[in-house]
């Protein structure tokens, strides 16, 4: 007996709305996605030039809390050796017991890693948020981040963040607030 295969015949697919699905697919996409803005520190970049200087703030050394990145990457609290484990806290204090006269100071060696710089500036970051908690607690009864825009100006009037960069250029010392 003999047996007779039929031939299988593949159907063929019709691509002609192809393209019209895909543009209406990329189109549904970019209306419904929303682009966030970029979220990073809020630094000042040193001068491009060194004839207009500004002048360099005056700060009282009792109320300046001075950190040196030297270029093996240790951190140095005032000439002093610390690690990130226990900032936090201690800049909070700072902070807390200074009230608006303390500054702090970030003295980076141009040799220095940005992960030591960005992990001093997450640590700096994390102190003010604490403390700005901390204030709008007591005066709102909730945390910074749910305070409207009035109350979250009231904060920052009450915990200004003064962080005094310095930059070291060919020799000469540039400041930048």
């Amino acid at each position: 007996m003999l047996i007779r295969r039929r031939r299988h015949t593949v159907p063929k697919l019709d691509a002609t709305s192809t393209a019209d699905i895909s543009f209406m697919l990329l189109t549904f996409f970019l209306v419904t996605t929303s682009m966030d803005s970029d979220k990073g520190l809020i630094r000042q970049l040193p001068p491009a030039d060194t004839e207009n200087q500004t002048e360099a703030p005056v700060v009282a050394r009792e109320n300046l809390m001075m950190f040196r990145i030297t270029s093996a990457d240790q951190l140095l609290l005032n000439d002093t050796a610390v690690s990130t484990d226990n900032l936090r806290d201690d800049i909070r204090k700072f902070i807390v017991s200074h009230g608006d006269n303390h500054s702090i100071g970030i003295d980076a060696d141009p040799a220095s890693s940005y992960d030591t710089y960005f992990r001093l500036q997450n640590e700096i970051a994390a102190a003010y948020a604490m403390v700005r908690n901390d204030v709008a607690i007591k005066h709102f009864g909730r945390v910074y981040g749910r305070c409207n825009q009035d109350e979250r100006d009231y904060v920052r009037s009450r915990c200004p963040q003064r962080i005094i960069e310095i930059y070291d250029k060919e020799g000469g010392t540039q400041h930048a607030d």
